[in-house]
């Protein structure tokens, strides 16, 4: 421990961190550094303003094993407000930084200088490996000093503008690359986000938010109307109800006007403070917005609703042409997208459905960033119904979340809400298939199956005996259709009763044979007619040969009894042939009942595979880069 006096005001300073190379010193706001065993003045910083952290100089918190101390503190600021950073040291000596963003934390371990790296060359959304890491840019920004307590690693410059890279990778992995005031090769931080459960600091340690105090019965700056505000300790802006005012939360917890928006006359679905129960937990609408792109002239307009919970963030509610998609942030690391073609999110792919400019018309309640109306973004979504994700990008940042398709039923459900929402029309991008049924397929796989066990069980049982097996011999003077082309077999035994095959064979060469048959039961003088013809014609012509018919064919007749019988039949020819030949079976199972039930089978999962196809050629007819699946 190193002690001293504050070479300005001489107050008593000291250095109980053994990493610490300068301490600010709390009464005068010099920055105190050692040099040997004297101690000099490096200037003055701002003090710390209250801000909405729960953290503070002092706290001690434990990390899995590791036990750790809160020695110092910066805030830093780009313009929109300040940040902070706290530098910790743990019982080992190591040293990290904990940072916040929009309620969630960073613990982060330098890991020195990684050469050869340009700030330019990381463009929001850009992919990259780093100290095996795969990563993705989620944010380039710049920001410096304006305020600083306690012990520090290093000298603070409040006039030095440092840029930095923010990424994140799979698994909550986090990486800050410091360029520093001139862009020069940066120096590595990579940690994980964490929860403020995971930081292990008791309760008792924790600040109290001061913000909430302020905000909670603030009034507007402009028409004096009551604010209620449910995210005091977390809001940035806030967009007056009443007469359309945009107010700024400043440091102190105030509210400060900065411009006068539309007046909001916008009819939305859900109110302010409305109360709804998603994916098993209840969220509070803080805000709410209206957005628009414009696609070859034409404007598309759509609501966002923030909602807030205390336990897990932030997250958005979307409403489009009465469809609804609930919206929960990713990091940009979970995701791998390809522009205009797929996006990739734990192992399912989305294919890329719009690419458009939006921009925020109306704005109203509290939101966690300077949102501003007339603010643009590149949005794009992928889709794999009822899921998607959507990616918007700007200047500075990239932002994803995976989006759940919900009916207005569930919304209405989960608000409580009395009146019926709008009823959706067109199909939105992310809308589930309603004819795509793998039920349906799932129940023609089982019955075929089963069908096919029967024919099979029915086939394995059948007698398929041949009665009759003939070759019929006609007169050389012989008469189609006459007296002269009749023949009578001998009799035969039918043994179970069942179907007949009638199978008629002939040699005929351009021309015709028929045969009309007659089958009488000698027991009951029962007759069953049929008629079997068979027919082949060839030729030549000036596409070359062809052929038409064949010398065999095939009939059934059905329900035949058993039984003793004479089969009688009569040809008739277009040209004399010496013989024709016929074959009678009995009990002989079809392929074409079975056939039959299998087409009977599909005729529903056909029409529900014929209206998918049409409501995703509907669906992508509406998608700006032309692309299906």
């Amino acid at each position: 421990m190193t002690q001293g006096k504050c070479p300005a005001c001489g107050a008593a300073v000291e250095f109980t961190a053994g990493s610490a190379q300068v301490v600010v010193c709390g009464h005068c706001q010099t920055v105190v550094a050692k040099k040997g065993l004297d101690l000099e003045a490096h200037g003055k910083v701002g003090a710390v303003v209250d801000t909405d952290s729960p953290l503070r100089l002092g706290v001690e918190g434990r990390v899995g094993r590791e036990a750790y101390r809160v020695v110092g503190h910066l805030q830093k600021d780009h313009g929109a407000g300040p940040w902070d950073e706290w530098y910790v040291e743990f019982d080992d000596g190591r040293t990290g930084w904990l940072s916040e963003a929009e309620g969630a934390f960073y613990l982060l371990y330098a890991e020195g200088l990684e050469p050869e790296l340009k700030l330019q060359d990381f463009a929001p959304g850009r992919r990259f490996s780093l100290r095996g890491h795969r990563l993705a840019v989620e944010e380039r920004g710049h920001g410096r000093v304006v305020a600083a307590e306690g012990q520090l690693p290093h000298d603070v410059d409040p006039s030095a503008d440092s840029h930095y890279v923010d990424a994140s990778g799979p698994g909550g992995v986090f990486v800050t690359l410091d360029f520093g005031a001139w862009a020069k090769e940066p120096e590595v931080f990579i940690g994980r986000k964490l929860k403020l459960t995971e930081l292990g600091i008791p309760p008792d340690q924790l600040r109290p938010r001061v913000k909430q105090v302020a905000l909670v019965q603030a009034r507007c700056t402009e028409c004096n109307g009551p604010l209620e505000l449910r995210a005091p300790d977390q809001s940035k802006r806030v967009a007056c109800p009443y007469c359309g005012a945009l107010l700024e939360v400043g440091r102190n917890g105030r509210l400060a006007f900065l411009e006068l928006l539309q007046k909001p006359d916008h009819p939305f679905a859900l109110e302010l403070g409305a109360r709804g129960t998603l994916d098993a937990a209840e969220w509070i609408c803080i805000g709410m917005m209206v957005r628009s792109c414009e696609v070859e002239g034409v404007r598309y307009p759509w609501e966002e609703y923030l909602l807030f919970n205390r336990g897990r963030g932030f997250t958005w509610l979307m409403s489009s042409n009465g469809h609804w998609v609930f919206l929960k942030p990713l990091d940009a690391g979970e995701v791998s997208a390809r522009s205009g073609v797929a996006a990739h999110l734990g192992g399912e792919r989305f294919v890329a459905f719009q690419r458009v400019t939006a921009v925020t018309e109306l704005v109203l309640g509290e939101f966690y960033w300077a949102v501003r109306a007339g603010e643009t973004a590149t949005a794009e979504e992928f889709v794999a119904p009822p899921l998607s994700v959507n990616e918007e990008e700007t200047e500075t940042e990239v932002s994803y979340t995976r989006g759940e398709y919900l009916s207005p039923e569930v919304v209405r459900e989960a608000f409580g809400l009395k009146e019926p929402l709008p009823t959706p029309h067109g199909i939105a991008p992310s809308q589930p298939n309603p004819h795509r049924s793998a039920t349906a397929w799932r129940w023609v796989g089982l019955w075929a199956a089963f069908l096919l066990f029967i024919y099979i069980g029915v086939n394995s049982r059948a007698a398929n005996e041949v009665v009759l097996h003939q070759t019929v011999a006609l007169a050389p003077d012989a008469h189609s259709g006459t007296a002269t082309a009749v023949w009578f077999s001998e009799p035969f035994e039918i043994h179970q009763r069942g179907n007949l095959r009638v199978s008629l064979g002939a040699n005929v060469n351009n021309s015709w044979l028929g045969v009309e048959g007659e089958l009488l039961n000698q027991d009951t003088q029962e007759v069953i007619g049929f008629y079997e013809e068979v027919s082949l014609y060839t030729g030549r012509d000036s596409d070359g040969a062809w052929s038409e018919g064949g010398l065999e064919t095939t009939d059934y007749l059905s329900s035949v009894e058993a039984g003793r019988y004479v089969l009688r039949t009569q040809a008739s020819f277009s040209k004399q042939l010496p013989n024709y030949r016929l074959r009678l079976v009995s009990d002989s199972p079809r392929f074409l009942w079975l056939f039959c039930s299998l087409m009977l089978l599909l005729i529903v999962p056909a029409w529900n595979l014929l209206r998918s196809s049409l409501f995703e050629s509907s669906r992508w007819s509406e998608s700006n880069l032309k692309q299906g699946s």
